[in-house]
């Protein structure tokens, strides 16, 4: 029998249809891949690769590899950490308790209320004594490092907590309560409702009966961050008309009721602000049972130590504590003000007008001061002790000092200043002398507008922890430049008046005025306040016949100087103190008619009564307008006559080779040359968190962190209390400490660049990033940041100290889409004397011993030099009049480079979606580099047939080498040393999703080719 065969299956031919239909979705895939591949490589990725590797991935992984290095037993590296790793965290926790130690103000103690017995119960008061979900996200941070709650750090110290109180905030009906978190999105919109629990939730809840026998601690907060500005009124937040009108510095009726329940039920009350600001103080006289205030912008241990008395506060303030910080004359002008057109429709650009001149803060607040006392100035009904709370350089001890022995010795271009301090109480503790000068106000000054403020502060120290009977010697140096004040409108120049002048030693500048004014013959009756006039005495510089001494050259550098912003005076009417009442400020505008959501003051009343807030505005002219839109930086036409083109040179120099090099060397010729036309846009306009590797000088990434009080990345990871609590210990000696360990960080972390210190002036305190900076006053930022500055620089970090300049106001900076650069105003006093002072100071802090190598004989030998310690600097998104500051020639070529002196590089702050901020104005003005990853949104491509792109890209070049020469970026290296970078994990990924497209999409055409050429069987 035959087997029976399987009959084969035969399969039958796809119909053409579902070839077709086959094919469409594998086009689709392939599209869908061949995009996905293109934006995985796309210079946007890169970017974001750039910046994840640093913030996510702890930087790029590279170091330089010396094996090929012929000479051997060379010690390349120029800076160590002071740490190891496991060392370094006891070290850091050590500097960031001492900041916190001594930059607590204890600001009232009546009867000696403070400090506690150790067992003490405190009652927390207020929604903000616990933590809350609710943050205000716009501010970089890394780790809390030693942050802590109110409840731990009281327990820590030995006391207890209410615990029924506790948790009623943190778990119970209280939970629901708590600050809107400020700004949100980095200003995108913001949230600044108070929204405290009331006392009518705290008594039926039945919490309160648990409060008898405690302390009750009432907790103050107020938070805001990057982009806003704390609100002037809380129309958009605020339920009642009262609160509406009321700013978000003051208290609200729910936090007045709690705190009149307190004064009225319990002897014994103490307020904890925990802000960044100096908050509204009037209505302190309301509750006399308040006998204690502490300011503390930071919680850690140290509020527990000082509450039971282990720490004796000695911080001080740093900005005037007002009654209602809305009187101020600058706080007219902050906030909301819109230019229109002539037709009335309103502009994109915004400005702001800095209408008070010099008089910001303290320099306003006991100027009007001395003009009332001694009935001059058309001072009107000014009564200071319904302005002022608690005065600029105020705080108080757990103990007493005296002081004696002051004396002033003329020391040529300086004075010796010197005063004995002694303990007499019985802690021990440190104090805070303070030295102050005053200038005559003469009648040269009130002919040519210039201003004068009764006190300034021209220096500072701090003793030494003095046992009880101990005393020390207290000396400063203040250099007689510091006396000088700029005449915009004749000399245009510094100038020294003919007349009597003032120093005095005080412990804040309002007894600094009173010690003057007692010297001048002021009895006490006529003082609000203490006065010693032994703690004063004057300076007749000897003049002639002349009314003033001309200065019209820098003190430092010897260049010339001269008037650089008559076009940012604006036609503005300045207040002078030769006529406080009628040339007080008003807000610089009209009323428009669009609400304003940006929380301008209240300027308004509905129909209904309501109190409401709308957008200032005033015309702008067709000739500003045209200004505002304008990319001029205002630099004369760039001569390329004699510029030649090069590119690409083999010449064997690399970066390291011009370390120790002066800025002038002809090596560094030799050095650009070798660059490429890719190289110098790299530099140029693709420098966010990171300069790129350039391998053509054998150049690594020079690793850029952010944060002001820390290294976001790339470092440890500690984060330290911010500038204005280091601000508050007056101790500039913590100042170096903190920039020393910033320095430390990186070295172990990678870092080369820090996005810091930032030193903008405190103008008011509603600005949103104050707790960033330090102070209203210009020397202490200057002096604090200065010295931040060379403790990193001591470890080759340089800082970008920022933001410059006049960047006092986040409402409309021009970082965020549909904003386009605050048009900022005021006249050259202010701008020279208040504003860039912080800026000069670094700039001029001096130079620092630099190791390198040298060839001597055709061998390497260690050698040394001096180098400056300022050698990076960070504009700011704000226009300098019409002009954008990082674009200004004025600012960044004749001030920073020219007068000052600055070799170095300049960066733009961030411009990833700032269309105003344009390169080719940028590298005209004398800027460098701009912070950016990916595309640039201004569309900027080098050309390098353009003589005039060249020539402006080799000048930033250069400024960009030679700062990276002189850092750590070279740290390890040697010439002929090796770059190896590592490629880090996101990279990784974005090759292996490329690697799958080319795959997956190969497959698809190779199955679309089957699909119509395999023969069916």
């Amino acid at each position: 029998m035959f087997k029976k065969q399987k009959r084969q299956k035969i399969k039958k031919p796809q119909s053409t249809l579902k070839k077709v239909i086959k094919t469409v979705i594998s086009a689709i895939f392939l599209v869908a891949l061949v995009v996905l591949g293109v934006v995985v490589n796309s210079t946007p990725v890169h970017g974001y690769i750039k910046m994840g590797t640093n913030m996510l991935m702890g930087g790029f992984h590279q170091h330089y590899d010396n094996s090929s290095v012929k000479q051997k037993g060379l010690d390349t590296q120029y800076y160590r950490s002071d740490y190891s790793k496991s060392k370094m965290k006891g070290a850091e926790e050590k500097v960031a308790n001492q900041i916190t130690d001594e930059g607590t103000i204890l600001l009232k103690n009546s009867d000696g209320t403070m400090p506690f017995k150790e067992g003490t119960e405190f009652s927390l008061f207020s929604a903000n004594s616990v933590p809350h979900t609710k943050k205000g996200g716009t501010s970089l941070g890394g780790k809390s490092g030693d942050t802590m709650t109110v409840r731990q750090s009281l327990e820590k110290a030995g006391f207890k907590v209410n615990q029924k109180l506790w948790h009623y905030y943190a778990k119970g009906a209280g939970h629901k309560y708590g600050l809107g978190p400020g700004s949100v999105g980095y200003g995108r919109s913001e949230d600044f409702s108070i929204n405290e629990a009331p006392i009518s939730s705290l008594k039926k809840s039945g919490v309160l009966n648990s409060v008898k026998g405690t302390v009750p601690v009432y907790v103050l907060k107020r938070q805001a961050g990057e982009g806003r500005d704390m609100a002037r009124s809380m129309a958009n937040y605020a339920k009642s008309n009262v609160d509406k009108d009321r700013s978000y510095l003051d208290l609200d009726s729910t936090e007045r009721g709690v705190l009149k329940y307190l004064n009225d039920n319990y002897e014994n009350v103490v307020v904890l602000v925990n802000t960044n600001a100096a908050v509204d103080m009037g209505w302190l006289a309301d509750y006399p049972h308040i006998h204690a205030v502490i300011s503390a912008p930071t919680i850690t241990a140290s509020l527990g130590k000082i509450f039971s008395g282990a720490v004796n506060p000695s911080a001080r303030t740093v900005d005037t504590f007002a009654d209602d910080a809305l009187q101020s004359p600058a706080a007219k002008n902050v906030g909301d003000f819109q230019y229109s057109t002539q037709t009335g429709k309103m502009t994109k650009y915004n400005y702001v007008s800095y209408k008070e001149g010099i008089y910001v803060g303290y320099k306003y607040y006991e100027t009007r001061y001395e003009d009332a006392v001694l009935n001059q100035g058309n001072a009107g009904k000014y009564n200071y002790d319904s302005q002022v709370k608690f005065p600029f350089g105020y705080g108080l001890s757990y103990t007493d000092f005296r002081w004696q022995d002051y004396k002033v010795k003329d020391d040529g271009d300086k004075f010796k200043l010197s005063v004995r301090v002694t303990n007499t109480g019985k802690t021990a503790g440190k104090d805070v002398v303070e030295f102050y000068a005053q200038s005559p106000y003469t009648n040269y000054d009130r002919t040519n507008d210039v201003e004068k403020a009764s006190v300034q502060l021209v220096n500072y120290a701090k003793t030494k922890n003095l046992a009880p009977g101990a005393s020390q010697v207290v000396s400063a140096t203040v250099n007689k430049t510091q006396l000088l004040s700029y005449d915009s409108q004749k000399a245009k120049s510094y100038i020294l008046d003919k007349g009597t002048y003032y120093l005095t030693a005080a412990t804040n500048a309002h007894e600094a005025i009173n010690n003057i004014l007692a010297l001048k013959g002021t009895t006490a009756d006529k003082l609000s306040g203490q006065a010693d006039r032994s703690l004063a005495t004057t300076w007749l510089p000897q003049m002639g016949d002349k009314d003033v001494q001309v200065f019209k050259a820098d003190s430092t550098t010897g260049n010339r100087v001269t008037n650089q912003f008559d076009n940012v005076r604006g036609n503005l009417k300045y207040l002078t103190r030769q006529d406080w009442t009628g040339t007080f400020p008003t807000a610089d505008g009209r009323l428009s008619d669009q609400k304003s959501t940006w929380g301008n003051a209240i300027n308004s009343k509905s129909a209904t009564g309501t109190p409401e807030t709308y957008t200032w505005t005033k015309t702008a002219s067709k000739k500003l307008l045209k200004q505002l839109d304008s990319t001029s930086s205002g630099a004369p036409k760039l001569d390329t006559g004699k510029v030649k083109l090069v590119y690409g040179q083999k010449n064997g120099l690399e970066l390291v080779d011009l370390r120790g090099k002066p800025y002038n060397d002809p090596e560094w010729n030799k050095l650009l040359n070798q660059l490429s036309a890719k190289d110098y846009e790299s530099l140029v306009a693709d420098a966010g968190y990171n300069i790129n590797p350039i391998k053509s000088v054998n150049k690594p990434y020079n690793i850029d962190a952010d944060a002001a009080n820390g290294l976001v990345y790339s470092g440890t990871g500690r984060m330290y209390p911010n500038s204005m609590n280091l601000a508050q210990t007056w101790n500039r000696h913590l100042a170096t400490k903190m920039g020393r360990m910033i320095g430390n960080q990186a070295i172990l972390g990678g870092a080369d660049g820090w996005y810091a210190p930032s030193m903008n002036i405190h103008r008011t305190p509603f600005d949103g990033r104050n707790g960033e900076y330090y102070s209203e006053d210009s020397f202490l930022s200057g002096e604090m940041a200065s010295d931040e500055l060379k403790g990193a620089a001591e470890k080759g970090v340089y800082g970008y100290f920022k933001h410059f300049a006049l960047n006092e106001q986040e409402n409309h900076r021009g970082d965020t889409d549909g904003q386009f650069g605050l048009a900022t105003w005021a006249n050259e006093q202010s701008i020279r004397e208040i504003y860039l002072t912080p800026f000069e100071m670094c700039a001029k802090k001096g130079s620092l011993p630099e190791k390198y190598y040298k060839k001597v004989d055709g061998k390497y030998v260690l050698a040394e030099r001096q180098v400056p310690i300022a050698k990076a600097v960070m504009t700011s998104f704000n226009r300098i009049g019409a002009t954008w500051a990082g674009g200004d020639y004025a600012l960044l070529t004749n001030v920073l480079r020219k007068e000052w002196g600055f070799h170095g590089m300049v960066m733009t702050d961030n411009a990833m979606t700032s269309k105003y901020m344009d390169v080719n104005q940028m590298l005209s003005a004398g800027g460098d580099a701009k912070l950016i990853i990916g595309v640039d949104p201004t569309g900027y491509k080098f050309n390098k047939n353009n003589k005039t792109d060249y020539a402006l890209a080799r000048q930033a070049a250069h400024n960009i080498l030679y700062t990276s020469a002189n850092s750590k970026v070279v740290n390890g290296a040697i010439h002929g040393s090796k770059v190896k970078i590592e490629k880090s994990t996101l990279d990784w990924v974005r090759i292996g999703v490329t690697a799958f497209c080319v795959l997956v999409s190969l497959l698809l055409i190779w199955f679309t080719y089957r699909r119509f050429t395999k023969k069916v069987a």
